[in-house]
């Protein structure tokens, strides 16, 4: 009984194109009119990759069954002049946090639903450096606290080799 009355099948069917095993939902990530040329061909691809990366860290046969994008991520690029032509800004730095929910399931703890923000940033797109990435996988913060970061992170990485570019 639901509400006080008997619920009987009708023998109708209705059919919910949306049922179904869910799938990956990178949309808020590629819908957004912003380059994300610097994360390759297939940006939802090397997020995925990034995500599948952090969780195999922790645990090696981490397997990510579905990642759904929540928000449209926060973006931050930033660049130089170009030493020829004052016209041409040159790219060089990129970093983007996008909060998720996904499936992931192991041997030992079996399915879980995770809620957080992964984050990745470059630097030194424009040669002549080597270019070094890095990413963040941040459980149960939100996507403010995460876009806060970036700054920050980006500037880390330069760090790294004791040369910060600014």
């Amino acid at each position: 009984m639901v509400g006080g009355q008997q619920r009987e099948l009708t023998g109708e069917y209705q059919q919910n194109p949306g049922h179904g095993a869910p799938q990956d939902d990178f949309s808020k990530l590629t819908d957004p009119d912003h380059w994300l040329g610097w994360l390759g061909d297939d940006p939802a691809t090397a997020v995925r990759k990034g995500i599948e990366e952090s969780l195999r860290a922790q645990v090696a046969d981490a397997v990510v069954e579905w990642v759904k994008i929540l928000e449209t991520p926060r973006f931050l690029t930033g660049g130089r002049q170009h030493s020829e032509d004052e016209q041409v800004m040159l790219l060089t730095r990129a970093a983007l946090a996008a909060p998720f929910a996904l499936s992931v399931r192991t041997t030992q703890h079996g399915r879980s639903i995770l809620l957080g923000v992964f984050s990745r940033a470059a630097v030194n797109l424009a040669p002549p450096k080597v270019r070094k990435d890095r990413h963040w996988f941040d459980l149960g913060v939100g996507l403010d606290w995460a876009g806060e970061q970036l700054h920050g992170r980006i500037y880390e990485i330069d760090g790294e080799d004791g040369t910060a570019e600014r």
